[in-house]
């Protein structure tokens, strides 16, 4: 996959900057985890809602939508996850008349989170992370095929946990390729803005 030149260096920013920022983070949980005893890993199910916000050039193929989805995290210390990512989009191109558009995404990365005690069993845990996977657009009510595609994310967002549930916001800035139904590949951007819950398995 080529990055075509339609994609502007303004969409690429925001990706750039979470990227900078992940060895900082990176080499900060490393250190405050070997100062823990060491524990096996623990499971997290993060159910989550949110829209689907085109970002430059994309904004001239899909307008913003409403999106759902779902994740499975293994927490393998405090400040470091695994984690894998199911999401749709209730999708609304602008090419056709018909413009229900189902928007599929799946994607594995990893997150690196702080945790800061703030009373009364309260835990503020900011993170950061990066991951990548697919996308497909399934095109409804028109004769367009289905299209798969490679996408990568960067991330940002908080989590306020008490006991085994947390509340949770999470950005997420995806670069893209995409092939439309009509034309050759090319690179697009957008973002991902959620607000979920994480239930923590003992």
């Amino acid at each position: 996959m080529a990055l075509g030149a339609d994609f502007q260096d303004t969409n690429q920013g925001g990706v750039m900057r979470i990227m900078l920022v992940l060895p900082a983070v990176a080499l900060c949980a490393t250190t405050l985890s070997a100062q823990e005893p060491r524990r096996g890993p623990a499971a997290e199910i993060r159910p989550f809602a949110g829209a689907f916000i085109p970002l430059g050039a994309q904004r001239s193929d899909f307008k913003s939508a409403t999106m759902v989805g779902a994740q499975a995290a293994v927490e393998l210390n405090r400040h470091v996850h695994g984690v894998a990512s199911v999401g749709w989009t209730h999708g609304h191109n602008k090419f056709f008349t018909e413009d229900l558009t189902h928007i599929w995404q799946y994607d594995v990365g990893t997150e690196f989170n702080l945790v800061r005690e703030i009373g009364n069993g309260w835990y503020f845990r900011p993170f950061t992370g990066t991951g990548a996977g697919g996308r497909t657009y399934n095109y409804r009510g028109v004769a367009a095929r289905t299209t798969t595609c490679v996408a990568g994310y960067g991330t940002v967002g908080s989590e306020l946990q008490h006991n085994v549930v947390a509340f949770r916001i999470e950005a997420r800035d995806y670069l893209s390729c995409y092939k439309p139904p009509t034309a050759e590949k090319r690179t697009r951007n957008d973002l991902g803005l959620t607000f979920g819950l994480a239930y923590h398995i003992r």
